[in-house]
Order: C-alpha cells, then structure tokens, then sequence
C-alpha cells in the first residue's frame, strides 16, 4: 500500500468526522478522561474512566494532517489543544492538557468512535512506517542518544569492580593464617578459612569485568557513530553505508572520525584488550585468540594457545584470564580513549554527553557554535525547552 492509500483508508474511517457547523446538534455528552486527572474530579459529576486508545499526537495528526482540520497547539499554558468537530451530526471534542487527555462525545456514539480510533492505530503505524523509509533513505532523522547510561554503566562497573576487591583484599588480610578444622572418618584437614565465600566473590569480580569490558566497546560504538556525522558533515548517505554497514565495525568506526590523530599504542591496546578478553567471553571461548588441547604423538594433550595474533603457544607470561591487574590495565587504556574523544572532538562529544538527540544533519546543532561556553549554554537551552514541552510550560 501506498501512503496515499493509507491516509485514504483513514479517511475512511472517519468518513463521519467533518467540521461543526450551525446543523451540528450540542446535545447531552460524555466524557473519556484518561490520565490521572480522573482522580482529581468532582465526585458530583458523571464521567466514565475509559482509554483513548490513539494518543494525543497522533490524534491531533490524524485532524491536521489527514482530514484538513485547523489545529492549533500550544494554545495556552497547560493545554496543548482543543479540537471540536461534529460526529454524525453531533458535537463533540477531544482535548490534550498536562494533566488530561479527554473526548467528549454523545453517549451512543461512545463505543464505535473509541473502535475506530482502535482501528486507526494500526494505520498510523503502517503509515509512519513508510515515512520512515523516506526520512531515513535521505538521513533525516535523529539518533537515540544512549551515551550518558552507557558512561554511566561504566562508572557503575569500575566502583563495584574496585570495592569488591577492597572487600576481597581485607578479608584475605584478616583471614591470614587462620584455618578451620574439618573432621572426617579418618582424622581431620584444614581449610582455609572464609576459603568459599572468597571463592565467589573472585567470581563475581570477574564476571564484572567481563561485563566492564563488553559494555565499553558497546559505548565507544555508539559514541563513535553519533561523533561521525559531526565530522562527514552532509553530502554522505550515512543511513544505508554506515549505519547499517555491518562492516563499519568498532576499529571502522574509529578510523572514519579520528583517523591517523588516535595513538596507535591506544587503538593497538584497544584491539588486544576486544581480541584476547572481550571475544573470549563473547564467542564462548572460541575466538581467534584461544587455546586448545593439541595431541602430541607419545606424549599426550598439551594446553597450547593458537592465537592468530596476540596468545600463541605457550604464551609465557600471557592469558586470557581475567584478573584485577589486567582490569586497571583496561581501564586506563578505555579512560585514554575516551579522554581523546573529548579532548580532540570537545564540542561534539559535549553534544553527546548531553544525552540529547543526534541528528544526522549536525548543523541543525553546530549553526552559529564557535566555542565550548556556545555548545554548553545551546545544550541548557535544549533541555528547558524538552522540560517546557513535558510541562507544557509554554
């Protein structure tokens, strides 16, 4: 189906909606409140608690857009709209307000109107979807901006990696030298003790580094793919060849926006750190760097590692274990990278650390910022102007 098609088959369904007029009967309605204003109303009037079952923009897209009706939004402190139209004859309106969302409508026509809106929804959806196809065959659209949870995630995982281990190092150091006594059949061992409960909790220290790892490499993807239309500007199809090129991969990523200005001795860490540890625990111990027991003619199956670049061997001195040594070394290695982004692309990576929408047309941003303090107070004025929308404080 095309578009039209389905703006058509809207139309419809709501072939009975048309403006009211001096014809149009004002006779007794009811009213459908959604939202929590239902609670907040007079116990002396009639209302009936039903769902709208199309939501307040879409509504006020379907009289705007589809059937040519004037809407006018932002009408006035706390109320988005009002849209009065005539129903089979009849009166009726649908308003949207901070705290409500209501239709008016004559009670025998209550039922089959919610019905349409019902059938409506599946429409709109179908019809935004196409549209989608168009805005994004021509990189007009805006990013999920995800950066601030994943920086978060990381600050999350390296204050519980850090006071597990201070735990794990205080208890180790007052359990020294202390055993307990276990009695068996035959006489008695000694384990040491609180021997289990640190078992575990090197357990849990792990698994936590792993997850360290994976998120980082998942944030500087992200990141790095909000950073580059900043730097391609407009004239690039970014949609179709790099988002969703699935070989634009995380090392892609970091050669389109940065180039030859990273550090080698970073992107090269960056790569054994994915290589030998993150893949490991991502491709189920399978990865390019692992390890295997090779037969040996009269001798056996010996554990060597049969990395393609980084554990080849017997790889003296080297792993893929998971330690806390080898997370400080991680951490400095994912601190300078990041702190390169934010040093080398500072007003971009601001945008970024904003948590705002990424657009793919920057310049919609990046028009008349010269300087860091224009990027910091363009950004305060964005999310007073997002916080104004949700309070309707216009």
């Amino acid at each position: 189906m095309s578009i039209e098609d389905i703006k058509n088959d809207i139309r419809d369904l709501l072939a009975d909606v048309s403006q009211v007029s001096d014809k149009t009967l004002k006779e007794g309605t009811e009213e459908i409140v959604n939202g929590i204003s239902a609670t907040l109303l007079s116990e002396y009037e009639h209302h009936e608690l039903a769902i709208i079952p199309l939501e307040p923009d879409l509504v006020a897209y379907c009289f705007s857009e589809i059937l040519g009706f004037k809407v006018e939004r932002r009408i006035f402190e706390k109320m988005d709209y009002i849209i009065d139209f005539d129903y089979k004859g009849s009166f009726a309106s649908i308003q949207h307000s901070k705290l409500s969302y209501r239709l008016n409508i004559v009670t025998k026509y209550k039922t089959e109107f919610l019905l349409i809106l019902e059938k409506i929804k599946p429409l709109i959806e179908q019809l935004f979807s196409l549209l989608a196809e168009k805005s994004l065959s021509t990189d007009d659209f805006s990013m999920k901006n995800e950066a601030p949870e994943y920086l978060s995630k990381l600050e999350f995982y390296q204050n519980r990696i850090e006071s597990l281990e201070n735990r794990r190092d205080l208890i180790t150091e007052k359990l020294y030298g202390q055993y307990d006594v276990i009695k068996l059949e035959r006489g008695e061992c000694w384990k040491p003790k609180g021997q289990e409960y640190l078992n575990n909790l090197s357990k849990e220290i792990e698994y936590d580094i792993e997850a360290y790892i994976d998120t980082f490499y998942s944030a500087i993807e992200h990141i790095l793919t909000m950073l580059y239309p900043f730097i391609a500007g407009t004239g690039i199809s970014f949609y179709k060849d790099y988002l969703r090129n699935t070989k634009w991969t995380w090392k892609a990523k970091i050669n389109s926006v940065c180039g030859s200005t990273v550090p080698t001795d970073i992107v090269d860490k960056l790569d054994k750190i994915k290589e030998v540890y993150r893949n490991h625990n991502a491709h189920g111990a399978f990865s390019r760097e692992m390890m295997a027991y090779i037969q040996i003619p009269n001798f056996g199956r010996f554990p060597i590692y049969i990395g393609k670049k980084y554990l080849k061997g017997f790889a003296e001195g080297e792993s893929d274990s998971i330690t806390f040594d080898m997370y400080l070394s991680a951490k400095k290695t994912f601190c300078d990278f990041i702190g390169f982004l934010d040093s080398h692309f500072s007003i971009p990576m601001l945008m970024i650390r904003s948590g705002l929408p990424i657009p793919t047309d920057t310049s919609l941003y990046m028009k008349g910022i010269t300087s860091k303090e224009d990027a910091e107070e363009f950004v305060d004025k964005m999310w007073y102007e997002i916080d104004n929308q949700f309070n309707m404080d216009w």
